[in-house]
């Protein structure tokens, strides 16, 4: 049975450490091979960090990844979709490789990092490193519940991991976008909390919807909705989680799919205006710096790869 890389499905953790990667090197049998070996390094760290619940794995950058695997590609699997409209700009930023370890110990995400930045030694550069963090409840650095409506159980790898008779290929894999969210939290502040819950749309401790006669207006709840413009349920599983120090701040926003057709749209309704003129609030107060999509092969396809002439 095919296995997908952990960390994709697993719960959320306290910690979290992503580096966003160059490859430097054109020694394509090389880097599959190190490539393949990563989700059972990321194993042997779990056994040994086994009360930090340490989970991780490796995603291939779009572009790159027909440099990598030229004869096999994901379909649909396409650049950060472009998101231009007035002052919402979520302009893509291209990296060849994405790895994330969590854990419930900041040391143990430090020393995974360093192997595995070891282990790829120059044949990479870290363009960027994205220490993040489990806020209070599972909240945004705005104050409220992160995606509440997430999936949960079972649901959340029917959403995220590719089924085989979607494609046997790439059973299990998952396709990734990421967004890192800068948020202007002294205008966010300055609202208070019953402005801040109208542009929500939801309560601020409970997380439940606000009843639509109390609500004036578009939300983010109702652009972020998990349903499609025909109602039917978005393949969509995110594993947010805050970053940031005092000068500045915001999410790390990661979208799990086996469908990224449906994430681009999702996307779309909520920078583009509809037809009355709405979009999503929140992007009001908040900007993505960074906006690059990936692919997340199964173990069982990493370790093909190196067996495989291209």
């Amino acid at each position: 049975m095919l296995k997908a890389q952990s960390g994709i499905c697993d719960e959320p953790n306290l910690h979290g450490l992503t580096l966003f990667c160059h490859v430097m090197t054109d020694d394509i049998d090389v880097m599959r091979r190190k490539i393949a070996r990563i989700p059972s390094i990321i194993d042997e760290l779990s056994d040994r960090f086994s009360e930090a619940m340490l989970n991780g794995f490796i995603a291939i950058g779009s572009e790159y990844w027909d440099i990598l695997y030229p004869e096999q590609r994901p379909e649909g699997f396409n650049g950060f979709p472009e998101l231009r409209a007035g002052h919402r700009n979520a302009p893509e930023q291209v990296y060849d490789l994405l790895i994330t370890i969590r854990s419930d110990r900041y040391d143990a995400n430090y020393l995974a990092a360093r192997t595995l930045n070891e282990w790829l030694g120059y044949d990479i550069e870290i363009a960027e490193n994205v220490h993040s963090f489990r806020y209070l409840d599972g909240r945004d650095l705005m104050g409220f519940v992160d995606a509440p409506d997430n999936p949960r159980g079972a649901r959340r790898r029917s959403v995220a991991l590719i089924e085989k008779q979607q494609s046997s290929q790439f059973e299990q894999g998952s396709y990734l976008f990421v967004q890192k969210f800068k948020h202007d939290l002294k205008r966010w502040d300055y609202l208070g909390s019953q402005r801040q819950e109208q542009i929500i749309g939801r309560d601020k401790v409970t997380a439940e919807k606000l009843p639509e006669a109390d609500i004036v207006g578009v939300t983010h709840a109702s652009k972020a909705r998990l349903l499609d413009k025909n109602e039917q349920p978005i393949p969509l599983l995110r594993q947010n989680m805050a970053w940031g120090d005092t000068r500045e701040q915001g999410t790390l926003a990661m979208y799990f799919s086996c469908q990224p057709k449906a994430v681009i749209n999702w996307l779309k309704q909520r920078y583009f205006e509809d037809e009355q003129n709405q979009y999503d609030p929140i992007l009001d107060y908040t900007q993505a710096v960074i906006n690059s999509s990936f692919f997340v092969p199964s173990r069982s396809f990493l370790k093909a790869s190196i067996q495989q002439s291209f």
